[in-house]
């Protein structure tokens, strides 16, 4: 009521001057009626009181988002530690899974030497020759230097040295494609993995699944911790009336924790930059989103600066509407799963010393964004 009859008191005041420009301008004012308005009358106790507590509601919830800006920050630290210490034990799982990949990779090199073995001058041996296709697969020699120096300990013809390198280059192409599907396999598909493609021993593969066991566990629980903390952050923001803000607060944020965000170079949007993203980063996190069914995924694709509004609008759809896409085909209904574009409208804060270059380059970017459904 109060706010009423403040409009009126305004809107009689605008009236009245309008009147003394219309007068000085034109000289003669012109017929007001204002008998739709309330004569002007001091507020009541009421109406004050009214006033005192809508102005009290404002500064509480200012109040509120301030300490849950600090809240937020601190509480995305302490997880952001634990998030460290789950990718520490992936770098540790990659080196191990590498070192049993290379183990693989000298044996079947070995094999196929053996097979030349009566091929190997005496000044040599089949241990020099192994080394010597080692370096070609790691990329520390190249072809032309290997097939000298194979042609110098060996009395292979030119094109037996060049089958044998093949042969090499085959192995260390399987080797790189078994890494890639190891990486973002389940301990059980670990173990079908490496039985089929052989050269693994019982050892070794046991090794293997015991780590990616441990590795998953240690995840699935930063997962879970992650999401249910993130749950309560969108209930309290529901309640506050605050949910649907533009832009994320990036320091405070615990969807990054979940999923990182893609980066692209210029201009780009790739489907191929998302595809082993999202398989990586939603195995596990999958079946924990099954516990917390009216949240989705909103996608928002990100631009840096530079080109037009129109153009960057246009590049960020792109860059939620792809991967929108793998995430459909691989684990989500359509329900789950929204998207955005922001343009260049949400850049992330530039890091005191950084380029403008790598500022660019951190909001070419896609964010997964969790939230809740419409």
């Amino acid at each position: 009521m109060w706010r009423l009859n403040m409009l009126k008191y305004s809107l009689q005041l605008l009236i009245t001057l309008a009147v003394i420009l219309v007068v000085g301008c034109a000289g003669k004012p012109p017929t007001l009626i204002l008998d739709d308005l309330d004569e002007e009358r001091s507020l009541t106790e009421a109406e004050i009181k009214e006033n005192e507590d809508w102005m009290a509601e404002i500064k509480r919830r200012e109040e509120i988002l301030k300490k849950r800006a600090a809240d937020n920050k601190v509480e995305q630290q302490e997880l952001a530690e634990e998030k460290e210490e789950v990718e520490e034990a992936k770098v540790e799982m990659a080196e191990l899974t590498e070192k049993v990949l290379e183990k693989r990779r000298k044996k079947l090199i070995k094999e196929e030497v053996a097979e030349i073995a009566d091929e190997i001058k005496e000044i040599s041996s089949e241990k020099e020759i192994v080394e010597i296709l080692e370096k070609v697969a790691e990329g520390e020699i190249t072809e032309k230097e290997a097939k000298a120096l194979i042609k110098e300990k060996t009395k292979l013809s030119d094109k037996g040295v060049e089958k044998l390198i093949a042969k090499t280059k085959a192995i260390q192409e399987e080797t790189e494609e078994l890494a890639k599907q190891l990486a973002d396999a389940s301990p059980e598909e670990v173990a079908e993995i490496l039985k089929e493609a052989g050269g693994v021993s019982k050892t070794d593969i046991l090794k293997l699944v015991v780590k990616k066991e441990q590795v998953d566990k240690m995840e699935t629980a930063f997962l879970e911790k992650t999401m249910s903390q993130l749950y309560a952050r969108l209930v309290r923001d529901r309640e506050l009336g605050v949910e649907e803000a533009f832009c994320v607060d990036v320091e405070g944020m615990l969807d990054h924790l979940l999923v990182a965000p893609v980066y692209f170079d210029t201009a780009k949007h790739a489907i191929d930059d998302y595809i082993d993203h999202i398989e990586s980063s939603f195995r596990l996190l999958e079946p924990v989103l099954e516990q917390y069914p009216d949240v989705i995924v909103q996608l928002e694709g990100n631009a840096d600066e530079r080109g037009t509004l129109e153009y960057n609008k246009a590049l960020s759809d792109r860059r939620w509407v792809t991967p929108s896409k793998v995430l459909l085909a691989l684990y989500f209904d359509e329900d789950r799963t929204q998207g955005v574009g922001r343009s260049e409208q949400c850049p992330l804060p530039r890091v005191p010393g950084s380029s403008r270059d790598d500022w660019w380059s951190k909001n070419r970017r896609t964010d997964y964004i969790f939230k809740f459904g419409s």
